[in-house]
């Protein structure tokens, strides 16, 4: 089992600073470490930017150091945000970019949770998708699209009393942009820079994000946390995306009072998509499960 084995850079101190411990999370933009911060003697989350397998010449390699350095910057200018992960600093280690972030103990992301425990009551859910929505609407007033919300961004972590909802947080900014910005929308490979069944239907597409886009992404985010499985889910990205662009959601079975609120934000034209404002007429009532 993976658990049996120390995992690779276990001990290793990045920058002359932070002493990885273990893993805390990995996913297709990097790796997060919980490491201790030597100088400061505390803990901290620290992110380590995924490498592609094959070599990597010199432009690529400024390219990743970059995007770590744009995602400090966005999460910087929400700091102090309730409902964000702080970021604290960026380094380059060996010539590699790594984030250092808050930790957050006893946290667990919400695919995770609803993987372990089931879905989300409408209650949790209402109460999980208000707290993201703040996060977005405060990154949207400055400017900043998050671009990959997703159940595995969303981190849930209990306060004293065990409200096991006490702090809901939005992380990785790693593929925000500012909307004016020039910077690509596609990766090198020509992928599409997000996550199937999460991207709203005009990113497929190709059209310029907009924060209705991540409103899409949370509508999709919360139904999969009420419903246990994505609207858009099928057998493989091709057939997830081709349903995301020509299909309707998977009628909800369990979202109860939430539904309209989820059908509103799921619609397909970014023009008729439900407002924050909307959104928070639908769910604010719906909090107390």
């Amino acid at each position: 089992m993976a658990g049996d084995t120390p995992d690779q850079g276990e001990g290793r101190t990045i920058n002359g600073r932070y002493r990885l411990s273990r893993t805390l999370g990995a996913g297709g933009m990097g790796r997060v470490w919980l490491a201790y911060d030597e100088e400061l003697a505390c803990e901290v989350a620290i992110k380590e930017i995924a490498l592609p397998d094959m070599p990597m010449d010199e432009g690529e390699r400024a390219r990743r150091i970059d995007r770590a350095r744009g995602e400090a910057r966005h999460a910087a200018r929400l700091r102090g945000h309730p409902h964000v992960a702080t970021v604290h600093d960026v380094v380059v280690h060996e010539g590699l970019p790594w984030i250092v972030m808050e930790f957050v103990p006893d946290a667990t992301d919400l695919q995770a949770l609803v993987r372990r425990s089931g879905p989300l009551s409408p209650g949790q859910a209402a109460r999980v998708g208000l707290a993201v929505l703040d996060a977005l609407t405060a990154g949207h007033r400055v400017g900043i699209l998050h671009r990959d919300v997703k159940p595995a961004n969303i981190l849930l972590a209990p306060d004293a009393s065990g409200d096991p909802y006490a702090r809901v947080l939005l992380t990785d900014y790693g593929i925000a942009l500012q909307p004016e910005s020039r910077e690509p929308r596609l990766t090198a490979t020509a992928g599409i820079l997000g996550t199937p069944g999460y991207l709203a239907p005009e990113r497929v597409r190709g059209e310029p994000p907009t924060p209705a886009a991540d409103l899409f992404s949370l509508g999709a985010t919360l139904y999969a946390a009420v419903e246990g499985r994505g609207p858009f889910d099928r057998h493989g990205e091709y057939a997830t995306l081709t349903a995301l662009l020509g299909e309707d959601p998977t009628p909800p079975v369990r979202a109860g009072e939430l539904t309209p609120v989820l059908q509103g934000l799921l619609v397909k034209d970014p023009g008729r998509r439900f407002s924050p404002e909307a959104v928070k007429r639908g769910w604010s009532g719906s909090c107390r499960g």
